[in-house]
């Protein structure tokens, strides 16, 4: 093979280009770790922002051999998720985790999971990237905030130890995670999956659309009477007066009257 160096020239365009795609398709999990298993949970109702945080642990030393310089190394690692949003009441997630506030000790640890997903040009979703490990979930705030906005979520996770980390080089691993913890943006946006395989195909997953009372069907519309369209959008109508079923008040009958001192009195049936 040819050295790379001598195809270049000085004008050789080496920007290359990668994906830059928007925060939303990054899916986070919940895990809580039982003897069966870990039931991993969606975290993304209420949620408006997630935010990496890593932390290094280092140490600077001066050696004979630097001349005298000083080196720092990075000895260690700390690795959390800001989590932050709007409270979320009966969403199972944001429960699991505000329901710990309380505790202490392991009873806070729970597992996290962060999905890398890419979008294609066609609009289908690919996994690229999955991270997970057993985390302490701290600084918990459960619905705060001021009267007159809605009540706050806070959370961070911080891994325990260095996460395992799944790339796109180990594609049964991937498509392993992808069932145990399926995409929810392929529902949200009505998109497929197309997820590479072991053995060098592509696998194309189709998400499931409840029709459930909150899905409207273009297929099944047509245009509102005049009747459905004014209750609609609130108008008023005037009553309408049918003149053949006028009816006039009845003229008193058998009235009386009498003088005295203070009016008349007026008797009449």
């Amino acid at each position: 093979m040819a050295d790379t160096q001598d195809t270049l020239s000085p004008t050789s365009n080496v920007d290359f280009k990668g994906d830059i795609q928007e925060g939303y398709l990054n899916e986070h999990w919940i895990g809580l770790g039982t003897k069966t298993g870990i039931g991993w949970l969606y975290l993304g109702d209420g949620i408006t922002t997630i935010t990496p945080k890593y932390t290094d642990k280092t140490k600077t030393a001066a050696y004979y051999n630097g001349g005298g310089a000083e080196t720092k190394t990075t000895t260690g690692v700390t690795a959390s998720y800001d989590i932050s949003g709007d409270r979320s009441n009966g969403n199972p997630t944001q429960d699991l985790i505000a329901n710990r506030k309380f505790m202490t000790g392991a009873r806070r640890q729970l597992w996290f999971r962060k999905n890398i997903f890419v979008q294609n040009e066609d609009g289908t979703l690919t996994l690229t990237k999955s991270e997970y490990g057993k985390s302490n979930f701290s600084d918990i705030d459960d619905g705060g905030g001021t009267a007159d906005d809605n009540g706050g979520f806070k959370v961070t996770a911080q891994y325990l130890s260095t996460p395992t980390i799944v790339t796109s080089n180990n594609p049964q691993q991937l498509d392993n995670i992808l069932h145990q913890t399926p995409s929810q943006n392929a529902s949200i946006l009505g998109v497929n999956i197309e997820q590479p395989q072991a053995d060098g195909s592509v696998t194309i997953y189709t998400p499931n659309v409840d029709d459930d009372e909150d899905t409207i069907s273009v297929s099944k519309s047509r245009p509102a009477t005049l009747d459905e369209a004014r209750t609609q959008a609130g108008s008023y109508v005037a009553p309408k007066v049918d003149d053949s079923e006028t009816t006039v008040p009845a003229t008193p009958t058998n009235v009386t009257s009498s003088p005295t001192m203070d009016g008349a009195t007026i008797n009449y049936k």
